[in-house]
């Protein structure tokens, strides 16, 4: 699974003298055939080089050969999404196997085009998972569709239940539920330490607690103020699931705690608008001369939108579609296609947090774009 960091990577790759190719595909076996996709790529390539001026076709018919040739040789590696940037001019060439499906696309710019990745990195982001039962904690790490298990931390609790002339009775029963206790309690102490270690080494922000009800409580009655507030959604689950059912258990809870932080950042965004301290840009013209003075932190951009615009040659500022010279530096403006993507790719590259949203009525009706300032 790709992350943020590898995305910003990925954004700060701009040329003026040379073209990307980006491609994404649809590539799911349960959906599609080699031969549809394959024919999908076709058209889709003969629409983007038509669509090119005619001097500028050359440039791409490299990347486009390559593109073909390697989807020919069957790829190892497909799952269900496809992403493939290329750049014979730059000798850049990346490949992304997603296990989430894209909206098939091919886009040629100046940039790579980054949109689709960011839209999954952010509807899909990675998660800490805690599975709580008997003397075991098992730790999955999930995101972008995948799943992997990371640790199991595991101390067995025994079953002595015996006085030490080796009779049944109250006090065999009180040792053993002391023990079994300690037991719990070192388990729950080495897990936490493992888990503190991950949020950090991974930069993750979010835990689920699974397990039995009982398991669930007895480890949340462990954990201190700060990590608590990291556990986002809970649910029951048998110690023994697979990988599978733990994701298919947890994606549920994943979409309705990131519908409900998305619901947040909105009214914060909109809360803010015109505040004199922490304030927010909303609009595109708003957001862009925030961009060009390094002030955004948090940029929210609607999937759907769509746009033209412009670029100053000098300085590389964006901004909307306008007459005459850059209004930063003078310089010459030139038309730029994807202006939203360009915006996600500055915004990363600021070191800026972006976010994508599907359902927003009020940031559609103010230009599908909005961002929370630093100052």
């Amino acid at each position: 699974m790709i992350s943020r960091i590898e995305l910003k990577e990925l954004a700060s790759h701009s040329e003026r003298d040379a073209y990307f190719v980006s491609l994404f595909l649809n590539v799911d076996p349960t959906q599609v055939k080699q031969e549809e996709w394959l024919l999908h790529f076709k058209n889709l390539s003969r629409n983007a080089i038509n669509a090119m001026p005619n001097g500028d076709k050359t440039y791409v018919t490299p990347d486009i050969h390559k593109l073909e040739q390697y989807l020919t040789d069957r790829p190892d590696g497909l799952k269900r999404g496809l992403a493939i940037i290329s750049s014979t001019a730059k000798n850049f060439w990346w490949v992304y196997n997603s296990s989430l499906p894209f909206m098939s696309d091919l886009v040629v710019n100046r940039t790579p085009f980054i949109k689709p990745i960011a839209h999954q990195i952010d509807q899909y982001q990675r998660y800490l998972i805690a599975l709580v039962a008997g003397d075991t904690v098992r730790l999955f790490i999930a995101g972008m569709g995948e799943i992997i298990e990371v640790t199991d931390i595991y101390h067995p609790s025994g079953s002595q239940n015996t006085l030490r002339d080796g009779h049944s009775g109250d006090m065999g029963e009180e040792r053993a539920q002391h023990r079994k206790n300690n037991i719990r309690h070192i388990l729950y102490r080495d897990a936490i330490h493992v888990i503190e270690k991950l949020l950090v080494k991974e930069e993750i922000k979010r835990i689920i607690l699974l397990g039995t009800d009982s398991a669930r409580g007895n480890f949340k009655e462990t954990l201190s103020e700060p990590l608590l507030h990291k556990f986002v959604a809970e649910g029951h689950i048998d110690k023994a699931a697979s990988e599978s059912d733990v994701l298919e258990k947890s994606l549920p809870l994943m979409k309705v705690v990131e519908y409900k932080f998305e619901r947040i950042a909105l009214n914060e965004l909109f809360d803010k608008a015109g505040a004199l301290e922490g304030a927010s840009a909303i609009g595109l013209k708003s957001v862009l001369d925030a961009l060009q003075q390094g002030n955004v932190r948090k940029l929210y951009v609607m999937t759907h939108m769509v746009a033209d615009g412009m670029s100053c040659s000098q300085c590389k500022a964006l901004s909307e579609i306008i007459p005459g010279n850059c209004p930063w530096c003078g310089g010459k403006m030139e038309t730029v296609p994807f202006i939203y993507d360009q915006v996600i790719q500055k915004a990363l590259e600021q070191g800026a947090r972006v976010d994508l949203l599907e359902e927003a009525h009020d940031l559609v009706k103010a230009g599908g774009i909005g961002a929370l300032l630093r100052y």
